[in-house]
């Protein structure tokens, strides 16, 4: 993750502005002093701008192109583990947590780790019957896939009662140097990219898109970790940005993105003549987003921006445009692979990896001509399996 940058906003204070009226007393009229001082104001919104611009444009170059694998930890000898079992229990079965849960399983046959995986369904009540089922069935770890631990406590507490190491992937901030990397303290650690960067690289692409110009967003949200580190970029970015404003936030639950949030988003555009950009904070909402500036017909004049990089459908949507303009994101296999790397550690009694995964920016200038396969290894390479299996010895 990195620093937040400040881009600064060139403002005249009282004195400067007292100097020019005294200046113009002797030597114009009123008249020409308030066009004086209006004409600097000018001058330096402009270049406040341009500094903006240039600022963002830098910021998403760090993250076009293609990422590489840097050792997580130190190397694991996984011959000890062999036999082990480890359960994954993912919150529900999009795209992107079975792209996960699989990735774990190949991961899993490479060490010689037995991979089961259960199916929350997205109630909470059933994700605990998973985690519970780990705990009875003695695993070595138990990995949860986009379940945050804040909304499970009492499972989380029964696993650590019995000793059973739990990793979660892509529900929290990764922050290496804290305990629970940032997905609950009473985590081992994580997995998945910093949602924080990927809302600051929503927010710079529509600085450089408009090209410094006025930027009136609607956010839409849902209450997972995700939702709020992707809102914290957002607002760290707008927050330095004198032209940039948050209009709407509106929170729609997964279970309903397929069937509200294109009326949402047409209802949001009518409601806000000035809006011009929509901000998916996930990019499997960002499909039915789009959809929505379409019935409003506002195709012309309303972006929209997401993030995560989930799966070929909502990329796609980037490659042909003009809608959807770009989608910044990680690799879900990546993320699959790096959990188990995690839980390795885990059950070997090691501490905890880098918990980050690399983010790629997408947009049509790197998307151009590439065939995008379901685990998106022609967008963010494969690399990592060669360095996991490296790292553990098997390669």
């Amino acid at each position: 993750m990195r620093f937040e940058h400040k881009r600064s906003v060139a403002k005249s204070s009282s004195f400067a502005i007292m100097t020019l009226l005294v200046a113009a007393c002797g030597s114009s009229t009123p008249a020409a002093s308030s066009a004086s001082t209006s004409s600097a104001k000018a001058t330096s919104t402009t270049a406040s701008a341009a500094g903006q611009l240039s600022q963002a444009q830098a910021e998403i170059a760090k993250y076009t192109s293609m990422p590489t694998f840097v050792d997580p930890g130190p190397a694991i000898d996984v011959s000890k583990l062999k036999g082990k079992k480890v359960l994954v229990v993912l919150d529900a079965p999009a795209p992107s947590l079975q792209n996960i849960a699989a990735a774990i399983s190949q991961a899993g046959q490479a060490a010689g780790i037995q991979v089961q995986v259960f199916n929350g369904q997205g109630t909470l009540s059933t994700i605990e019957q998973g985690i519970q089922q780990g705990i009875d069935q003695q695993v070595g770890a138990i990995i949860l896939a986009g379940v945050a631990t804040s909304q499970v406590p009492s499972s989380v507490a029964a696993a650590n009662a019995a000793k059973i190491p739990i990793v979660d992937v892509v529900a929290g901030e990764p922050t290496p140097d804290v305990a629970g990397q940032g997905y609950g303290s009473s985590i081992f650690g994580g997995s998945g990219p910093s949602w924080v960067e990927l809302g600051r690289l929503m927010a710079d692409t529509a600085i450089v898109h408009s090209s410094g110009g006025s930027i009136n967003v609607a956010i839409i949200t849902f209450d997972n970790p995700i939702s709020t580190g992707v809102v914290e970029g957002i607002k760290a970015v707008f927050s330095t940005c004198s032209n940039c404003h948050i209009i709407s936030s509106q929170d729609i639950e997964p279970t309903n993105w397929a069937t509200k949030v294109a009326g949402a988003t047409s209802s949001l555009i009518l409601a806000n003549p000035s809006l011009n950009y929509v901000f998916p904070v996930s990019d499997t909402p960002s499909i039915f987003a789009t959809a929505g500036v379409s019935q409003a017909g506002a195709a012309d004049h309303v972006t929209v921006v997401t993030s995560g990089s989930n799966g070929p459908a909502t990329i796609a949507l980037v490659q042909k445009g003009p809608i959807m303009i770009a989608d910044p994101g990680s690799s879900a296999p990546w993320s699959g692979w790096e959990a188990m790397d995690q839980a390795l550690r885990a059950m070997s009694g090691m501490k905890p990896g880098n918990p980050a995964t690399p983010i790629r920016y997408l947009d049509k200038s790197n998307l151009a001509g590439l065939q995008l396969t379901p685990d998106l290894s022609s967008v963010f390479g494969d690399s990592y399996v060669a360095g996991y299996k490296k790292l553990w010895g098997l390669g």
